[in-house]
């Protein structure tokens, strides 16, 4: 008598069922570890602006001062940016933690790229010294001779921060656009420029952008750190009550007279974010309005203090400001990550 085998699997209801379960858990989990992955990338994004505030304050302690943010070159008999190429606070930061070329900060430098490497209406006099490489020869041609080589090494204040910890890249390797802003001796495909030196901006943790480096090495970058030193001799902060009073725009007049200038960054956020030059940020005061403000008043009302109620006070009103453009990389949107407030 033959008897009846017994078949083993699962019927197509099961496996149904089994995959409705897995899809319902997917659904579920997906935000979850996206947020996960936010968290994550706030808190590296936040230790990265500790390293920076360490090594501000070292720079600070040696120096007898923060380093500068005002936008170079800076006319100031009108109180604005004078001619392109322009050397943002951003590029400020890195020059002063890093230098130039990695090396350290030369004192001898103006903080204007294009002066010191003999450019610009006034060229810096110095400009054959300061940042002197035997292997990143100035983009004039000028290869300085081993003395002078020698000489600006030993100036040479830091690092005061190190690439471990924070990304440093040229603006032309982060823009297919750079504009009016100083690009740095290398675009996005890792070639060397033949026209400018090196001038980094240090970015953020929330790496978004496919760049290659010198030798073909593929990395992904993040969007500049914005840097803003305050003057300690304003005690202006806004002429008006934001977002209350709205009886005129801050204007180019208005912004260098206050404890922060948002003219430091301005040229660098006209670029756009760095994955889609086409996609403004809310502090572009060109492009971007919400309700009745425009991107200064937006970046304004961003960095006031709160707690302060007797007058209108900016945070850090005796130091500096960074900013982080945060997940979404535009500035001016709640996710930005400064160094106070979280």
């Amino acid at each position: 008598m033959k008897t009846k085998q017994k078949k083993f699997g699962f019927t197509i209801v099961e496996l149904l069922t089994v995959m409705a379960i897995i899809a319902l858990l997917l659904t579920i989990l997906t935000p979850a570890l996206r947020a996960v992955r936010r968290i994550a990338k706030d808190t590296a994004q936040r230790a990265q602006f500790h390293s920076i505030d360490v090594g501000l304050e070292t720079y600070s302690g040696e120096m007898e001062q923060y380093p500068p943010s005002l936008i170079e070159p800076w006319d100031t008999t009108n109180n604005e940016p004078e001619n392109a190429p322009y050397t943002t606070g951003a590029h400020h930061l890195a020059e002063a933690l890093l230098g130039r070329d990695m090396l350290g900060f030369d004192p001898w430098s103006t903080w204007d790229s294009e002066r010191d490497d003999g450019g610009g209406t006034t060229p810096n006099p110095n400009w054959k010294d300061v940042y002197a490489t035997k292997d990143a020869p100035k983009s004039s041609g000028f290869t300085p001779p081993n003395d002078q080589v020698t000489k600006s090494l030993d100036r040479r204040k830091g690092p005061y921060l190190s690439t471990d910890t924070v990304e440093s890249y040229q603006i032309q390797q982060l823009y297919d656009n750079v504009g009016d802003i100083y690009p740095g001796n290398l675009d996005r495909t890792g070639t060397p420029s033949t026209t400018y030196s090196p001038s980094p901006v240090l970015t953020d943790s929330y790496r978004v952008k496919a760049i290659s480096l010198p030798g073909g090495k593929q990395v992904k970058a993040g969007s500049p750190i914005l840097y803003y030193r305050a003057n300690i001799t304003s005690r202006e902060f806004r002429t008006y009550d934001l977002p209350t009073d709205t009886t005129g725009p801050i204007s180019d007049t208005d912004a260098p007279k206050f404890i922060y200038n948002s003219f430091d960054n301005e040229k660098l956020i006209e670029l756009g974010t760095i994955m889609d030059q086409g996609k403004f940020h809310h502090f572009d005061q060109t492009h971007y309005a919400e309700g009745a403000l425009k991107g200064r008043e937006i970046f304004y009302e961003a960095i006031r203090n709160p707690t302060i109620t007797t007058q209108v006070r900016p945070y850090n009103q005796t130091s500096y400001i960074l900013m982080s453009a945060g997940y979404d990389g535009i500035f001016g949107t709640p996710d930005d990550i400064y160094n106070f407030r979280n």
